[in-house]
């Protein structure tokens, strides 16, 4: 198993040059609940437009969790789980990956999105507010030559013909972000005319930089070797640079005792870490409404708007997601580079043998005969900023239809996360104590099909968009899932009928 974890990261992560920055770390849509009438908070991070007319008047999520990997290159080929494999100590084999092979760029991903307490509330039939906690992380390598990608099998001891060849022209990036935020959105209703109706949001948000890596490959040629070591007599691995074009930095984590108020505030609200910035969403909504006389009831002999009921017959929704940056400037904690280099080499084994980043950059440097000079103690990493499209029909009161596209923005060369492509298709059923949704979609910019699960009960969801991984089904090329609570969400009510006494004459 450790043997195959080794020969993954070497193909995928450029022979482990840069896989060492990366922290275990995600990427989160939750298509699932994303469009659900019954969000809450959870639309927010799909649309800030959805907590306006919102059919809560108060919501609060105590938290909402996911945790997943992806890539389009390595399917999970095996006769059982990777959850039963680890429960039975199975021996992990070589032939349970199967390589996709379409002479495209590949792509891997790991992360984490946990969402804090979150409180959103609504102060008049036009105006809604919200609060919002999130911490992300995630992993990333984009834009992976697929040639490159096949050294996983040099590595795997299945096929040393990958070695000594020269691959040339490579473009490539990895990134890894760690980032806090703390979001303060506003929606309001600004059309109520006939059929038609629409409303407005936005969501600016303050970040704070955990920690930060990247490596970016611009123009290199490359090749792999194998050699045997002089000492030990093992074999090792090494990456011949022949021409190299390399961008990489890396910003710390500070050091802070948890049991000191000052540190832990100072590394919350940005004083203390190694960068921060803003961040914000932008977002509308239409919705087409139908004279459904459903939408009206009578109260008290008023002919009043039934604040209970979702009233359009389809909704189109369209938002600009993650726009913004946090600038890494601490001159204690970042270290930038920009150089250029010919015939230069990385040993694997001895980059692999450093104990902490640190050390590994002290290596890279040297290898490439980096000078002080050189460093910078600044760069910025952007935002996965994406454009989010949606369109929710309504089948019948409690059935719908949602179409999502979502279209990452960012540059291949940037620094920071990417927002992979998807357009996914979710039927759902919405109660106001139930909800099941299955979305269906292309992940992973529209190469990888996935089929995914979620279920809400009162307050409380669990689901997935991928869950062919957790149950092995389709030969997937990852897993991820998600769960939340909320706490005594209270929905907007109609009027009660107030009752008539008589007095007998």
């Amino acid at each position: 198993m450790n043997r195959k974890v080794y020969a993954l990261k070497f193909g995928l992560c450029l022979g482990l040059l840069a896989s060492p920055f990366l922290p275990l770390s995600a990427q989160a849509q939750q298509l699932g609940i994303a469009n659900s009438n019954y969000a809450g908070t959870n639309s927010l991070y799909t649309n800030p437009s959805a907590i306006a007319d919102s059919r809560h008047k108060f919501f609060l999520s105590l938290f909402s969790a996911e945790f997943g990997a992806t890539n389009n290159y390595l399917r999970y080929d095996a006769p059982m789980s990777l959850f039963k494999l680890a429960r039975q100590g199975e021996e992990f084999k070589s032939e349970y990956i199967q390589e996709n092979l379409n002479g495209k760029q590949k792509l891997v991903m790991a992360g984490a999105d946990f969402r804090g307490p979150a409180l959103m509330v609504q102060l008049s039939p036009l105006h809604s507010i919200a609060v919002t906690t999130r911490v992300r992380a995630a992993a990333q390598a984009n834009n992976l030559s697929e040639e490159v990608a096949r050294l996983y099998k040099v590595a795997d001891g299945e096929d040393n013909s990958y070695l000594y060849k020269r691959y040339t022209g490579n473009n490539m990036n990895l990134n890894a972000n760690v980032f806090s935020e703390f979001g303060l959105s506003y929606a309001r209703v600004v059309l109520d005319q006939g059929p038609h109706f629409v409303k407005a949001g936005l969501t600016l948000k303050r970040l704070n930089g955990g920690s930060a890596a990247y490596l970016n490959l611009e123009d290199t040629d490359l090749q792999a070797e194998e050699r045997t070591n002089d000492v030990t007599g093992d074999a090792e691995y090494v990456v011949q640079l022949d021409k190299v074009h390399a961008r990489y930095g890396y910003a710390a984590m500070p050091e802070f005792d948890a049991a000191e108020s000052g540190d832990l505030l100072g590394l919350l609200f940005g004083s203390k870490s190694a960068g921060n910035g803003w961040g914000a969403d932008l977002g509308f909504t239409y919705e087409y409404r139908t004279n459904n006389p459903d939408y009206q009831i009578t109260r008290n002999g008023q002919v009043l708007t039934n604040v209970e009921q979702n009233k359009y017959k389809y909704r189109v929704g369209v938002a600009l997601m993650d726009v913004g940056s946090i600038n890494y400037n601490n001159p204690d904690l970042v270290w930038a580079y920009d150089v250029q280099r010919t015939n230069k080499e990385i040993n694997l084994t001895d980059f692999g043998d450093a104990e902490t980043t640190e050390e590994m950059l002290d290596y890279l440097n040297e290898q490439l005969d980096v000078s002080e000079s050189e460093k910078t103690t600044s760069f910025r990493a952007a935002l996965p900023t994406a454009l989010h499209i949606n369109v929710d029909y309504r089948l019948t009161r409690n059935l719908y239809a949602n179409a999502t596209l979502i279209q990452g923005v960012r540059g291949r060369n940037a620094i920071g996360m990417r927002q992979n492509s998807l357009f996914a298709i979710t039927p759902r059923a919405e109660f106001r104590k139930f909800e099941l949704a299955m979305p269906l979609a292309l992940q992973n910019n529209y190469s990888v099909l996935t089929v995914g699960a979620m279920v809400r009960f009162l307050n409380f969801y669990i689901g997935s968009d991928n869950i062919g991984g957790a149950f092995n089904l389709g030969k997937p090329y990852g897993a991820n899932a998600y769960v939340g609570v909320s706490l005594l969400p209270l929905l907007n009510r109609n009027p009660k009928e107030k009752k008539v006494s008589t007095t007998a004459q």
